[in-house]
């Protein structure tokens, strides 16, 4: 549940936030205590104010995953609303038109500061050489894997009793998806009316399989996986995070980093299974299948 009590008035004025839109940005000095998890709007509606070495500065096109640190003062103007989470603190939004001052963090010490330093170092510059708007494409488009590598092979799934997200773009709906073992027996099978396919409660022992996709049009994408036994390279920075949701993005972004071309498809499915609390998942996706296999 979103929590409206917190959005209170801000010490700083928006004059003042309108004198600094062109400061400099030195965000990355501060603890941080939780993060952007939707901008309903645009971008360059959020003012972001924050204190280095004594002087206020502006935190520039903020993002979703953008790191927030206490004492902040955010403004969202315009139509533009925005959903934080924030550490002892749950999930609070900020609508158009209030002033927000970050609280501290409660709660015992942890180790999410080096969480959100990694955020800020790794995950944010890929986040911001993305168009701030993401565009899936409509009927009739293209069709095709929202995952570029999906149809050259290489991606790979952790064996067990799991749910599949086939994400998709273009093509003329409604899709069905296909999962077949390596025999030919079918495995799985769901039909949408949407971009984002889930088949549901599958068996997946370890060995090769293939994605099968059809639309209205007759038109046929398929991607060969393997299932393997191990588990995912482990990614243990983000386990400080206090929302499960972000946790999940963080952890499965830094995967598909380090690993493209075999656990992107997997990264993917992280956050698919992680309980939902407000984060735009469309920009994490749009940013994990960005990243291309060498």
């Amino acid at each position: 549940m979103v929590d409206r009590f917190s959005a209170k008035p801000a010490a700083v004025a928006l004059g003042l936030a309108s004198l600094l839109a062109a400061a400099p940005l030195s965000a990355r000095a501060c603890e941080g205590v939780g993060v952007i998890t939707r901008i309903d709007g645009a971008p360059q509606d959020v003012v972001i104010t924050r204190l280095e070495n004594g002087k206020p500065t502006v935190v520039s096109r903020p993002r979703v995953l953008e790191v927030i640190c206490q004492d902040d003062s955010i403004h969202a103007g315009g139509a533009t609303s925005i959903v934080l989470s924030v550490d002892g603190h749950g999930v609070v939004k900020i609508d158009r038109g209030v002033d927000y001052r970050v609280p501290a963090k409660s709660g015992a010490p942890s180790i999410a500061g080096n969480a959100y330093r990694t955020i800020n170092d790794e995950v944010m510059p890929d986040m911001k050489r993305l168009p701030w708007s993401v565009r899936i494409k409509g009927a009739g488009d293209d069709f095709g894997f929202a995952l570029p590598d999906m149809p050259g092979g290489g991606q790979q799934l952790q064996a067990g009793h799991r749910s599949l997200l086939v994400r998709l773009v273009g093509g003329t709906p409604p899709y069905k998806v296909e999962l077949h073992a390596a025999s030919g027996a079918l495995a799985a099978s769901q039909t949408s009316t949407g971009h984002e396919v889930v088949l549901g409660g599958v068996d997946l022992a370890p060995g090769a399989y293939q994605i099968n996709v059809s639309d209205a049009a007759s038109s046929q994408l398929s991607a060969p996986v393997t299932v393997v036994a191990a588990a995912p390279p482990a990614q243990d920075t983000f386990d400080g995070l206090s929302d499960p949701e972000v946790r999940a993005a963080a952890t499965a972004t830094s995967l598909a980093r380090s690993s493209p071309g075999v656990w992107s498809f997997e990264a993917e499915q992280m956050i698919a299974a992680a309980p939902e609390s407000g984060l735009d998942r469309d920009k994490v996706y749009e940013l994990i299948e960005s990243y291309a296999a060498d």
